[in-house]
């Protein structure tokens, strides 16, 4: 019953993510879709390349969701406003409200007491699928499995992603292993559906 605008910053998300917000809005979910600055950042994989020209590593300070994101959304706001962040009940420790420059933070996933579980019931409800974590593929927070499901499933970006690694000779995983080597722990496949496809990239 909350009337809202629902605002995505375009990053280098999994295309899963990209395609989730064009389902959505096929399905007559309006959503305003911001593109970094141009002047600012390479354009495409903005935030990709900023770290490729910079040998730069993402996630520190998660300096790259203030430049990216948080420094996008401001520029957007009509003051005064509320900002409403989508944050379960699971992650209630990051759910502070405060209020600056003309913009007041707020949690209503919080506020209603609904987990990360009764989200997925509401979208389920609502005869949608439901979609993978968001995040940029070359996030250093992802997961084993993550990184794994990039490299059947997407093995362009991929290779990307050890791209980054060679250029900037730093591991992306927070393991601090290299990607590599976090893709074949504890693999025990070889010719089933769980197999990798051959890389192409050289790397």
């Amino acid at each position: 019953g909350v009337e809202f605008e629902t605002v995505y910053v375009w990053m280098p998300d999994w295309p899963e993510t990209h395609e989730y917000l064009m389902m959505l809005e096929d399905k007559g979910y309006p959503i305003t879709v911001i593109m970094a600055d141009k002047r600012k950042y390479e354009g495409g994989f903005n935030l990709y390349n900023h770290c490729l020209k910079y040998k730069m590593m993402p996630g520190f300070k998660r300096w790259c969701t203030v430049d990216y994101k948080i420094h996008h959304l401001k520029k957007y706001y009509q003051r005064p406003c509320f900002e409403m962040v989508g944050i379960s009940t699971d992650e209630i420790k990051r759910a502070a409200i405060r209020s600056e420059d003309g913009i007041e933070r707020r949690y209503p996933l919080v506020e209603r007491d609904v987990s990360r579980a009764e989200c997925k019931n509401i979208i389920k409800t609502h005869g949608l699928p439901l979609p993978i974590k968001s995040g940029c593929f070359f996030c250093p927070y992802q997961r084993r499995e993550q990184w794994k499901s990039l490299r059947r499933n997407h093995p362009d970006l991929y290779c990307k992603a050890l791209e980054l690694e060679k250029i900037t000779g730093r591991n992306l995983p927070l393991s601090n292993k290299p990607l590599e080597t976090v893709i074949n722990e504890r693999n025990t496949y070889l010719f089933d559906d769980m197999a990798y496809p051959p890389c192409q990239c050289g790397l």
